[in-house]
């Protein structure tokens, strides 16, 4: 027998069969079932025999998410400059002009999608640009989900759809930056790392090679000048080294240097001149011994347990840098903390 309140779903494109309370059902395969536009779906109570129909639509099934290029989607450009304004304050006008800098070879604006056509929604943004220097390398910039689509998950899928980009471009590593997000990053795989430069919108119209000569660091060019100096000095030879930078590089050596001619004796001295007089004693008579000295300053108690003492200086170049999940010794631009990770794809 059937159990009592049994669920039974019913796929038909006609009315109910009329019997002697018995329901004569033809059974088709789940196919022709999926071509209907609409399902019709019958409860039948084993106790009662009432049938109750629900109607169920397209807009009830799962929808796909995906990622597109922004620049394949130009009709998403204002919906998209609102999004990210609304994480980071900035004229539309700006922001549009911003993502429609777009393109294959980077800067690349990914949207995350999901629905199609008039179901279709726009949950987040990204936006990926080569790393000056680092040749597989991609900065991730701009990942923000929209704040009615936030907990749902919608974070790890955008970063999971970036990497399965990324990796199709035969890029192996994603670095960013995060101010108070490091925890979820690193969740995702993320490690700490060391800064690294984004090149932006640069690329579309600065060579790769210029931009990583403007970004040598400090340290670099030092090395340089000293790697410069010693070539240059090689090309001296050593009697020129010595003579204290007299000679022009490529001369010959002052051995091989005719002698110089003899120079004519001075001429006589003038006659004697007088000595001066004798100076006239000093018209500031002297300190009486009377006087008695000044007595010595008083010393400098030490200071109150109750004053805090002065922070420890900043860490010098040669001191190794700790970074960690709550510490970070990085500033932004505005001196805000912030936090520098990558992950190998």
């Amino acid at each position: 027998m059937t159990p009592n309140n049994t669920l039974i779903t019913v796929c038909y494109g006609g009315e109910a069969p009329e019997g002697k309370g018995e329901l004569n059902v033809d059974l088709h395969s789940a196919s022709d079932c999926q071509t209907q536009c609409a399902e019709k779906v019958c409860e039948i109570s084993a106790l009662d025999g009432d049938v109750k129909e629900r109607l169920h639509t397209d807009s009830e099934q799962p929808q796909k998410i995906r990622v597109v290029p922004i620049h394949r989607r130009p009709d998403l450009l204002v919906p998209c400059a609102d999004l990210v304004n609304s994480e980071w304050q900035r004229s539309q006008a700006a922001r549009v002009h911003s993502l429609q800098k777009s393109c294959p070879e980077f800067p690349v604006c990914m949207v995350l999608l999901q629905g199609h056509r008039e179901t279709e929604r726009l949950l987040g943004h990204a936006r990926l640009s080569r790393v000056v220097g680092h040749s597989s390398s991609l900065f991730v910039e701009s990942v923000v989900v929209s704040k009615a689509e936030r907990g749902k998950g919608h974070g790890r899928t955008l970063m999971e759809e970036i990497e399965r980009y990324a990796k199709s471009r035969g890029f192996k590593r994603l670095c960013l930056t995060t101010h108070d997000k490091q925890h979820f990053y690193a969740h995702i795989g993320y490690v700490l790392s060391t800064p690294v430069q984004n090149a932006g919108a640069m690329t579309a119209f600065v060579p790769m090679e210029m931009l990583l000569r403007f970004s040598r660091m400090p340290s670099d060019e030092t090395n340089t000048q000293k790697e410069t100096r010693t070539k240059m000095e090689a090309q001296v030879p050593q009697g020129n080294r010595d003579s204290g930078g007299g000679c022009v590089v490529g001369s010959p050596p002052p051995s091989s240097l005719p002698p110089p001619p003899s120079i004519p004796p001075p001429p006589p001295p003038p006659p004697s001149i007088p000595p001066p007089p004798p100076p006239l004693p000093p018209s500031i008579p002297p300190i009486p011994p009377s006087i008695p000295p000044l007595p010595p300053p008083p010393s400098i108690p030490p200071p109150s347990p109750s004053i805090p003492t002065p922070p420890p200086p900043p860490p010098s170049a040669g001191q190794l840098v700790v970074q960690t999940l709550t510490e970070t010794p990085y500033r932004d631009a505005k001196g805000v903390p912030i936090f520098w990770m990558h992950k190998d794809i």
